[in-house]
């Protein structure tokens, strides 16, 4: 895959994850921050090696984590898919 290529594909990766930033702090705003959690969560980029992209979603996740006040009782909300994506 060329350069290029690959770098159209990350500079989309990043767009998608600021657009799910903005979406992210709307739910925020609004006292649903296991939703915001969730939609954090949601389409994080597990497979790419771009530092950028892993460190711009990790900002976002961590956002919305950091909202939270009781873990024990979002982590019973997740569904066990996101257990794995939280993880990695």
């Amino acid at each position: 895959m060329s350069t290029a290529v690959e770098e159209e594909k990350i500079e989309a990766m990043i767009m998608r994850i600021e657009h799910k930033s903005k979406k992210i702090e709307s739910l925020l705003k609004q006292s649903k921050p296991v939703e915001a959690l969730k939609t954090a969560l949601e389409g994080s980029p597990t497979n790419t090696k771009d530092q950028r992209c892993k460190s711009a979603n990790w900002i976002v996740v961590h956002r919305a984590m950091m909202a939270i006040r009781d873990v024990d009782g979002m982590l019973s909300f997740l569904d066990p898919e996101y257990y794995d994506i939280l993880m990695k």
